[in-house]
């Protein structure tokens, strides 16, 4: 994807015209250096004042696209806000595959999967591809066709990433923790396991390949790019904190209660029962505000407990 400077880019309108008489105000013609005049669309004109920086064209599964980064010197650079955080104007994150995030006050917002909920159809057409033979112009179409879904699916992925995050940030708080995650970390592959002779043993990768894809689908680290920018721009902060320990310990009495995946509701032998993901939000708030227990703790299976529970609904 070729990258080009600003004295090689220049756009003006183009005289095209509807069938009505009207000129199109949605194309132009940039000039691309060895090639020359190119028409192209635009979603908006380039505001008065702002000059052309740099242009980057790509090829993507709908066409070629040019990029245009623009400067205004008058506009002031966006810096993040200093604020200080309190219980009161802050709120903690913790994201999930089950629910895309919980909030510490207990509001989730559903996930949406758009490549889980179109494995099956894209599974289809690549299926139908393969059968078709090599370099043929049936197989071609279905290449192109299966390309286009996939971006289909990105934009989707994308629109709801900002949504969600215009959602968080016309909240009351000024102050959000999420959890400082490596999606490329979460979805790594496992690590091939070997007996003293050299045979290869089952190392569960077969299982995680599926969860890799709920990772990659959900893909949170777009989201809290997105998130991030948005909230500077409306005065707000966005702090990652380290989630090492916040599904674990109890948001009441801080007890370590160990559990795995497959458990999806904290009981602690204090009482609190509550989701696994609200008490995990809860805890990422504690650790923004500096009140989330740093000390090792023993640790404890969960018992029962003939304590009288205090349950907050979910």
């Amino acid at each position: 994807m070729p990258q080009l400077k600003a004295d090689c880019l220049t756009v003006s309108p183009n005289p095209h015209k509807r069938k009505n008489g009207k000129a199109r105000r949605d194309i132009a013609q940039i000039n691309l250096p060895k090639i020359g005049q190119v028409k192209v669309i635009y979603h908006r004109p380039i505001p008065e004042g702002f000059t052309i920086k740099t242009g980057l064209v790509s090829h993507k599964a709908d066409g070629w696209y040019v990029t245009l980064l623009l400067e205004d010197k008058t506009i002031p650079s966006l810096t993040p806000p200093e604020i200080q955080a309190n219980e009161e104007n802050s709120l903690g994150l913790d994201v999930g595959l089950e629910k895309f995030w919980t909030a510490s006050d207990g509001t989730v917002e559903t996930i949406q999967q758009h490549y889980r909920k179109s494995e099956d159809k894209l599974a289809k057409l690549q299926n139908r591809k393969d059968k078709k033979p090599h370099k043929s112009a049936s197989r071609r179409q279905l290449a192109k066709k299966i390309s286009k879904h996939h971006q289909k699916l990105q934009r989707k992925r994308k629109q709801f990433h900002y949504e969600s995050a215009n959602q968080l940030v016309s909240r009351d708080e000024q102050v959000f923790f999420v959890e400082d995650i490596k999606s490329a970390n979460l979805s790594r592959k496992n690590k091939p396991k070997q007996d003293a002779n050299g045979k290869y043993l089952p190392n569960g990768q077969s299982a995680k390949s599926g969860l890799n894809k709920s990772i990659n689908d959900a893909s949170w680290g777009q989201f809290l790019s997105i998130f991030i920018y948005k909230a500077a721009k409306a005065g707000k902060l966005v702090v990652k904190v380290k989630p090492h320990n916040t599904s674990q310990v109890c948001s009441c009495c801080d007890l370590l209660v160990q559990k795995d995946l497959s458990i999806r509701v904290h009981e602690c032998l204090c009482g609190l029962i509550l989701d696994r993901d609200w008490n995990a939000a809860i805890n990422i708030k504690r650790v923004g505000l500096g009140i989330f227990p740093t000390i090792k703790r023993p640790k404890r299976s969960l018992l029962t407990t003939t304590k009288e529970a205090h349950t907050i609904p979910f």
